[in-house]
């Protein structure tokens, strides 16, 4: 593994030259785990989606990018546009970390469509001092789709850390609201603990209030929508205990919490927390009001302090498939983007190798059954139902991630999910080192990335379910 300074993590990118960057994006294309209908980098890091939204006709999504290399360095936005979140067009660079007020960072925000078909931009500049002290600048900007200029509004909206609260605040989401332009950002108070934090037309109301008042060191990405009549608020919380039932088995989480929300008072009375995804590689989701008003959801499937195989060839990261949300029974449902199907080229029957597709088993009966994916001679990423809980084991699947911290948190190294469920359904989706599996129609989903031997893509199936398959193109 390469160890990088931080010199190099801070290197611009046109401090390189062409051909210099045509052999990293060389290196990651002969990777054996490149995938075939995920978004993912042409080379280097890809972490969280930005600035996800919709105009009318078509859908707006960046993402975190360093473009140098496997690791978290000097931060731009790479910008992406589709008019059906199935098929996509690369953009390039929207943000370049060239100002004072990111010149370490363009950091994570958002984007909301204006008339004039710009986006307004929100998202955090992070500046370090010679003495290496973080200052985070809340920024605005204005982006055009048609030329890719970016223009930033000056001075930020926010300047440094607000009295109270240490130089993690950051990811500022953007809505507008009778009139009046709010954000909500994730922060950390200096008493080491995570909140929210609410500004309106770029002047800080307070925090957002909520029952969770010691709740982990951080809250990253945060997102407050209404879905449902109810206001339903996403976050990323960092330094939360795996739980003994198996939940918060990650090194970090990223959930929701669902309420009745007081303007006045900036107070979410509310459910408990519930996490967004059962699997091992999802973080900092993002939400956008899509076509007809639906919300929807791309998440990173990765994970902070996290090293990944592709990380020998140069490039690390994928987002997610898109998710359409609902809530049902108090909590919020994901179901796959109906628009998906538009990749399915044709059924195969009795699938027995597959490395880019989707697969549908239906059990209606919910009877125990085992499912063997990405499997070779030597190994396999092993879903299997006993009728009362689903297991989806990657622990031999191949090379796996690797925790980067020197003291793992107990509780999260295991490469072994197990959920509580009456399993009926199960739609999977796999790309060459992906899994994304939802249940039940949305009732819970698993996301991983799956690192198989070359030409490990074989399916087996045993017990009860029908199965069908689709590969895709």
């Amino acid at each position: 593994m390469k160890t990088w300074t931080t010199a190099e993590r801070y290197r611009r990118l046109d401090a390189h030259s062409t051909a210099e960057y045509a052999t990293l994006q060389a290196q990651a294309a002969a990777c054996r785990w490149r995938q075939h209908y995920h978004i993912q980098p042409p080379a280097g890091l890809l972490n969280d989606p930005n600035g996800f939204c919709y105009d009318g006709e078509n859908y707006h999504l960046f993402y975190q990018w360093f473009p140098l290399g496997a690791v978290h360095g000097l931060k731009y936005w790479r910008a992406l546009e589709s008019r059906n979140l199935v098929q996509f067009q690369d953009r390039g660079i929207a943000i370049s970390p060239d100002s004072e007020y990111d010149s370490h960072g363009a950091y994570s925000g958002s984007a909301i469509a204006q008339e004039d078909g710009s986006l307004l931009i929100a998202y955090t500049g992070n500046h370090r001092t010679e003495n290496w002290q973080r200052i985070p600048y809340q920024l605005t900007g204005r982006y055009d789709p048609k030329t890719g200029n970016f223009s930033r509004h000056l001075p930020p909206f926010m300047a440094g850390p607000p009295v109270g609260y240490t130089e993690h605040v950051r990811d500022p989401k953007i809505w507008q609201e009778n009139g009046k332009l709010y954000t909500v950002l994730g922060a950390q108070r200096e008493n080491r603990s995570g909140c929210a934090l609410i500004t309106e037309n770029g002047g800080l109301l307070g925090e957002l209030n909520t029952a969770l008042t010691d709740f982990g060191y951080m809250w990253e990405c945060p997102d407050f929508f209404t879905l449902n009549s109810k206001k339903v608020l996403i976050f990323s919380p960092q330094g939360l205990p795996a739980l003994p039932d198996g939940r918060q088995a990650n090194l970090y989480q990223s959930g929701y919490l669902i309420g009745d929300y007081d303007r006045k008072t900036r107070t979410l009375t509310h459910q408990n927390f519930a996490e967004l995804d059962a699997g091992f590689d999802f973080y900092a989701p993002q939400t956008c009001a899509g076509k007809d008003g639906q919300r929807l959801l791309i998440a990173w499937l990765g994970m902070p302090d996290t090293a990944y195989p592709t990380d020998d060839n140069g490039w690390q990261g994928c987002l997610s498939l898109p998710r359409v949300l609902s809530i049902e029974n108090g909590t919020l449902r994901q179901r796959p983007l109906p628009a998906l199907e538009k990749l399915r080229s044709e059924k195969i029957e009795n699938p027995t190798n597959l490395a880019a597709g989707e697969l549908l088993l239906e059990n209606p009966t919910a009877a125990p059954f085992s499912l063997a994916l990405f499997a070779g001679s030597d190994c396999q990423t092993l879903l299997t139902f006993d009728g009362a809980a689903l297991t989806l084991d990657r622990s031999k699947s191949g090379r796996l991630p690797e925790i980067l911290l020197k003291k793992i948190p107990t509780g999260k190294n295991s490469h072994i999910r197990r959920l509580s469920a009456r399993i009926t359904q199960l739609q999977i989706y796999l790309d060459s080192s992906s899994l994304e599996i939802f249940i039940n129609n949305g009732e819970a989903v698993m996301s991983a990335r799956i690192f198989p031997p070359k030409n490990a893509y074989g399916i087996l199936h045993s017990g009860a379910g029908q199965l069908d398959c689709w590969q895709y193109y």
